[in-house]
């Protein structure tokens, strides 16, 4: 085992802010869109979305003209089942990496504890987190422009709702750092048993 200053009282620590995350994440990510889609909860039933073919002057003075024509807030006055689904799903999907996220960190942390960073399974575990980071950024983007169109489908509004991911690669960027130290996790448990070897 290799000596560490992580103390007790830092892992207790670690464990309640993550603990409060969990609990946190999963209130707002699972329960509150939850009663949402069952009808128990009132909740904003708008979201942005990119447009097209409109162009609306928010200002002009002076030869010039500020405009928006780019993204809009698409709103659902009353929403059915299906609608509060569709406009819950991508939040909910974005719930599950982020509260499993959440768990494979406290098992991370409980190795810290134990003065063993370098555990066999940690390596898997935070690059499970960089797949997870990765994976949710890119779900959420495609289930959000899939929602989207589903939402103004057979409407007027379907021919300015155009079908487009937006992607954010500042997650991706994360994952790829994340996925760097899950590396030298790897590394770090490989000299581990080398060293250990030849005690």
């Amino acid at each position: 085992m290799l000596t560490s200053r992580w103390t007790r009282g830092d892992t207790n620590l670690l464990t309640v802010l993550l603990g409060l995350a969990f609990a946190v994440e999963a209130v707002i990510g699972v329960l509150i869109p939850a009663l949402h889609v069952v009808g128990l909860f009132t909740a904003q039933s708008s979201r942005d979305v990119g447009v097209s073919g409109l162009e609306t002057a928010l200002a002009e003075a002076g030869g010039l003209k500020l405009s928006a024509a780019e993204s809009a807030t698409l709103t659902v006055a009353d929403p059915d089942l299906g609608q509060r689904i569709l406009l819950d799903l991508p939040g909910l999907f974005d719930a599950v990496p982020i509260l499993l996220g959440i768990y494979w960190l406290f098992l991370v942390a409980r190795t810290l504890r134990a003065g063993d960073p370098f555990a066999p399974r940690n390596p898997r575990r935070v690059f499970g987190i960089a797949v997870l980071i990765a994976v949710g950024s890119l779900g959420d983007s495609v289930l959000t422009a899939f929602t989207n169109h589903l939402l103004v489908a057979g409407t007027p509004l379907e021919d300015h709702v155009p079908f487009a991911l937006q992607i954010s690669f500042l997650p991706l960027g994360i994952a790829a750092v994340v996925a760097a130290l899950a590396e030298a996790f790897r590394v770090g448990v490989r000299l581990r048993a080398d060293t250990e070897g030849l005690v």
